[in-house]
């Protein structure tokens, strides 16, 4: 992906003398994606959000977010597109699906408590004070690859760099029926009518996953090299459960990843996809903030602060986060502000800009 972009860079004459040609070369490799499925998670807690009690104000702008977003129509790309190969495609894909979401006041989903529950108050006061530039980095197929449908379970030349265990809820019965009684209010039919003894077992069981992960080449190097420059944080759209595993197995002793955010943290878009709007930092100015992804659609609200990793998931040549720590050290870092830089090297904000005039 990096080295694409500086292929590009280089036929302007404008920015040769901003671009270095050091960075490593990239490799080709097989791609799938899988969707972990929902759950609550940890969010942020804020100084100006209620956890309870909304204000007309902010009931509005909720309503406001969910009638702009009702209006879109498109079927988004799977990150499984996004492989060296077939960069460009996904890029003007993604990106002409991102035209559409513009005029979408994405900040007005902030509004939403569910966004910022139980993330501790006092890591966002941390992290606003540090000198440190927010390094966010996303998880599956960005730092590691969780084999889910045991695609390599069985195949005797890959073996798993480790494997996760994690609990997770399983609905009963009873529940299941209470919670569609609630929703609409109604006995659908006899089945549903919940009789003395149900009332007994409404308790949610508890099952023991475990998968086997693909470890992205140098991705402990890439963390503890990373957090000596940065305050380095986790934000998946991964459910908790599953994200805490992996992450605890990459750095078991808290060392180098400072916070982490998951799946309710990120904005839900007519289920098609989630956008992780990095205003959720609240008083960190963006220009601190980068996000690395291999999800264009992550970067909606702010393009200008993305950094698009190719989606990984088993490659042992793979040297994508070799090129992007290279990318991070030597023009993030010294960089006033990371959005130019990136609008510069990248130029993401600069083709939704043109699509949207060529459309006018």
């Amino acid at each position: 992906m990096l080295e694409k972009c500086l292929n590009k860079k280089r036929t302007h004459s404008q920015d040769k003398s901003s671009i270095k040609s050091s960075l490593p070369s990239k490799k080709i490799f097989s791609l799938e994606e899988f969707d972990k499925g929902a759950s609550n998670n940890i969010k942020l807690v804020t100084n100006h959000i209620s956890p309870k009690v909304l204000s007309k104000k902010q009931k509005l702008n909720l309503k406001q977010f969910e009638y702009e977003v009702s209006k879109l129509n498109f079927c988004p790309i799977g990150s499984n597109a996004n492989f060296s190969g077939n960069y460009d495609n996904y890029l003007g894909i993604t990106l002409s699906h991102i035209s559409k979401m513009t005029n979408i006041k994405f900040d007005n989903a902030l509004e939403s408590p569910s966004i910022y529950e139980n993330f501790p108050k006092n890591v966002i006061e941390r992290l606003s004070l540090s000198d440190k530039k927010i390094l966010v980095l996303d998880l599956d197929e960005t730092l590691i690859h969780a084999d889910f449908d045991e695609e390599f379970a069985n195949k005797e030349n890959i073996k798993y760099d480790a494997k996760v265990s994690f609990y997770s809820e399983e609905k009963s019965e009873k529940r299941e029926k209470i919670e569609k009684i609630e929703k609409f209010e109604k006995y659908v039919d006899d089945e549903s009518v919940l009789t003395d003894d149900d009332s007994k077992d409404l308790s949610n069981s508890k099952i023991l996953n475990t998968v086997g992960i693909f470890l992205r080449p140098g991705v402990k190097e890439f963390l503890e090299e990373a957090s000596k420059y940065f305050e380095v944080g986790i934000f998946t759209a991964s459910v908790p459960e599953y994200a805490d595993a992996v992450i605890n197995y990459l750095d078991p002793e808290n060392k180098f990843i400072k916070f982490r955010l998951y799946r309710n943290n990120c904005i839900n878009v007519k289920d098609l996809v989630r956008v992780k709007n990095l205003k959720i930092f609240q008083n960190i100015p963006l220009k601190k903030i980068i996000l690395v992804d291999n999800n264009m659609y992550s970067f909606a609200p702010q393009l200008n602060n993305g950094i698009l990793i190719n989606s990984f998931i088993c490659d042992k040549d793979d040297n994508e986060l070799s090129n992007v720590l290279s990318y991070l050290l030597n023009y993030i870092l010294p960089a006033e502000d990371v959005r130019k830089v990136n609008g510069q090297f990248f130029g993401f904000k600069n083709i939704v800009d043109e699509m949207i005039l060529n459309e006018s």
